[in-house]
């Protein structure tokens, strides 16, 4: 999950959009939790961080 989460986050970045949120499913972030507490530093994207329950997996909303 972060790998896929990072992969997208940084594509935006890249091609210069602000990222404003990532909505992710209660699910997903169930699945996130656990793949962060097994590394030491956390992504910068970690707060941008919005649960959804009407969703699944994880969307990323950015400004151009």
């Amino acid at each position: 999950m972060i790998r896929a989460i990072n992969e997208q986050y940084e594509h935006y970045v890249q091609e210069g959009k602000k990222v404003v949120e990532i909505l992710i499913s209660y699910i997903s972030f169930d699945h996130l939790q656990s793949e962060l507490n097994n590394i030491k530093d956390q992504p910068e994207w970690i707060q941008k961080l919005n649960l959804r329950k009407d969703m699944t997996g994880f969307q990323i909303v950015a400004d151009n």
